[in-house]
C-alpha cells in the first residue's frame, strides 16, 4: 500500500452569515468529491484551500490546488462520467472518474452549479456555486 503524503487543509469563511437552502448530505459528498481530488493531485506537504465568497450574488465555495493542473485537451469533458486525464500521473492516482461528473448531478439538483479553472504545472480551483436563500430580508 502506498504512503500517504501529507496535504494541509486551511479554510476562509469571507461571509459566514450567508444562509442558503440546501441537501446537507448532498452538499457535503460534492464537496468531499472536490476535496478528495484536490487531495489526490497535491504534492507531498502542499496546502489545499477552502474559500468561502459571494459571486455574482452566488454563495461560492472553492477548493484550490497547488497540484499538476489539468491538462488543456481533457477540460471539455472533465464532468463526464468516467473520464480521467489519459497521462501515467493522472492515471496513477486511482478513482473511477465518477467524482465530478456526479458532483455535477448534484449540484444541478440544488440549483446550483460547480466550474473550474486550472493551469497545467500551477493547480486548479474547483468551485460550487448555491443561490443564497432571501427569504429573511
Amino acid at each position: 500500500m502506498p504512503l500517504i503524503e501529507q496535504v494541509s487543509l486551511r479554510f476562509e469563511n469571507h461571509h459566514p452569515w450567508v444562509n442558503a437552502v440546501i441537501d446537507t448530505l448532498r452538499l457535503g459528498q460534492a464537496l468531499d468529491n472536490l476535496l478528495s481530488n484536490a487531495i489526490k493531485f497535491s504534492p507531498p506537504e502542499a496546502e489545499v484551500v477552502i474559500l468561502t465568497h459571494l459571486h455574482d450574488g452566488l454563495f461560492r465555495i472553492e477548493v484550490t490546488d497547488y497540484g499538476t493542473g489539468i491538462p488543456e485537451t481533457f477540460r471539455p469533458r472533465i464532468f463526464e462520467k468516467f473520464a480521467q486525464a489519459d497521462s501515467s500521473d493522472t492515471r496513477g492516482r486511482g478513482g473511477t472518474g465518477l467524482g465530478l461528473a456526479i458532483t455535477r448531478e448534484i449540484m444541478s439538483q440544488m440549483g446550483g452549479d460547480v466550474g473550474f479553472k486550472s493551469t497545467e504545472g500551477y493547480g486548479s480551483t474547483f468551485w460550487l456555486d448555491i443561490k443564497p436563500d432571501e427569504s429573511d430580508g
